[in-house]
């Protein structure tokens, strides 16, 4: 009977293992779209450009900020996003939503699309007021 108990108990430890693995091996496939989505590739971080524009919106948010700037340039004014880190990262680092305003011009760093599309990700932003906050030790969460 005793050798009995002990088969047993060894058979459930090993099925709890198993179930154990399985679960392990379910949650790290579920959890690689999310990582996959937080990565840097939609942007070349090997290149930094520079634009001044006024602030047409500022979505201070998780999972992604986003700032939209009017562009002036001699072939007319455009409106383009930059995807930035969470609001909590930023906040973090210094940038509230207090300190962007819609209509205030700003100064932004960023890294470019790979697709050719306008916009990036925001690597600094610089304030009308003289305020300079640099994200781009960051990378890309």
């Amino acid at each position: 009977m005793l050798q009995r108990c002990i088969v047993m108990t060894t058979w459930f430890k090993a099925r709890s293992l198993i179930q154990l693995c399985a679960w392990a091996a379910w949650l790290a496939l579920a959890a690689h779209p999310v990582y996959a989505h937080h990565s840097n590739t939609p942007f070349d971080m090997t290149t930094t450009l520079h634009t001044t524009g006024t602030v047409e919106k500022a979505d201070f948010k998780n999972p992604h900020s986003t700032l939209t700037l009017r562009i002036a340039s001699d072939d007319g004014d455009s409106v383009i996003t930059f995807e930035g880190h969470s609001l909590a990262t930023l906040r973090h680092y210094g940038l509230t939503p207090a300190m962007v305003k819609i209509g205030q011009p700003i100064t932004i760093s960023y890294a470019p699309r790979r697709d050719g599309r306008p916009g990036g990700i925001f690597l600094s932003v610089t304030t009308s007021d003289g305020s300079s906050l640099d994200f781009s030790h960051l990378g890309y969460e």
